[in-house]
């Protein structure tokens, strides 16, 4: 059996997120391949070997560095800074320990959203009308917000779960948007509101390294101005469903389809990837961000993506886990999962 260390919290504003996506990842690994082994950091960076997610609210005399011993592969279910940015995949890369999901450069590029639209933008993938502003330049902010006009969505440059963001109807509400943005990344977002159906596609790497994508899904809001913010992703009765496999036509899911593998190897993910769009009324396609660790809650849209096309939970956790070990060996000495269910879409001979 393999062990398989689940690094969860962190010391960021996706701490809890990050502690439910682990206990639904340790309760659904295959219990004849993999054993788990809980490994915490608390919201001051400490690090505890565990014996329940739980005990990491209380957990105390933690070490400056992980004990990653006796842990053959890493599932870093970690959201947010500190984590999803390249910082733990580094830290991973230097101890030679197998990892699910991106690397060190594709982690960092797709954290920071200014960067990964620079990219994108030059792979002729259409992205949201952005300006940005930090401390030193908040001044300029009602200018830009003007020039891009309102109403916009204000954003931290480098976080996720909707954390810090908020939409802004008029220029008297931008000043508090942009300071609380402020609060959680040194640079303030501010972005154009699209108008059109969230769309998101989860982007799935075999073991041969091929890429599949899951069944599209869409993000139905009771109002079709709300804000998808944290607690419409987080809890029950939000304000928002999930409709998967979203309803939209044919053609369009074709292409979303096309330009989530074409986002992905832009940023040269690994793994694992959620390909978030916004698609208009007219079919105009629009990206939104990628999130290189998406969300693995109880309610989260990654693993929905692929029930809805036969592959379960506990067999996509294991097929993450069986590619992590060939990116690292380079070898396909593993068990792997058949991914024949109907519905997965990927180019002729991936799956």
């Amino acid at each position: 059996m393999k062990r398989i260390g689940i690094i969860f919290g962190g010391a960021n504003s996706e701490h809890e997120v990050s502690c439910s996506s682990a206990r639904s990842v340790a309760s659904h690994l295959d219990p004849l391949r993999f054993v788990a082994v809980l490994i915490g950091i608390d919201r001051a960076g400490s690090w505890h070997r565990l014996e329940s997610v739980e005990a990491l609210a209380d957990a105390t005399d933690g070490t400056r560095f992980p004990d990653l011993d006796q842990v053959d592969v890493v599932f870093p279910a970690l959201h947010g800074r500190f984590g999803e940015d390249g910082t733990v995949q580094g830290l991973l890369e230097l101890a030679r320990i197998p990892y699910v999901g991106c690397g060190v450069l594709s982690s960092a590029l797709a954290m920071d959203k200014l960067l990964a639209q620079r990219l994108l933008e030059l792979a002729g993938i259409q992205t949201i009308p952005t300006s940005a502003v930090t401390r030193a330049t908040v001044a300029d902010a009602v200018s830009l917000a003007d020039a891009l006009g309102y109403p916009v969505f204000v954003k931290p440059n480098r976080s996720g779960s909707s954390v810090g963001a908020s939409r802004v109807e008029s220029a008297e509400s931008l000043a508090a948007a942009v300071a609380l943005a402020l609060e959680h990344d040194s640079t303030a977002l501010i972005q154009t509101t699209i108008v059109g159906d969230e769309v998101a596609l989860g982007v799935l790497q075999q073991l041969d390294g091929s890429l599949a994508v899951g069944a599209p899904l869409r993000i139905v809001t009771e109002d079709s101005t709300a804000f998808f913010d944290y607690t419409a992703k987080y809890t029950v009765g939000g304000g928002a469903t999930l409709e998967v496999p979203a309803q939209i036509p044919d053609a369009a899911t074709e292409r979303l389809r096309e330009l989530a593998i074409l986002a992905f190897r832009t940023l040269d993910c690994e793994g694992l990837a959620r390909v978030d769009f916004f698609l208009g009324a007219d079919g105009t396609i629009t990206i939104n961000e990628v999130n290189t660790l998406p969300g693995l809650t109880a309610f989260s849209q990654y693993p929905r993506m692929w029930q809805a096309v036969g592959v379960s939970y506990t067999e996509l956790l294991s097929r993450l886990i069986d590619r992590a070990v060939v990116a690292f060996t380079g070898e396909q000495s593993v068990v792997a999962i058949s991914a024949s269910a109907p519905g997965v879409t990927a180019p002729a001979g991936s799956i």
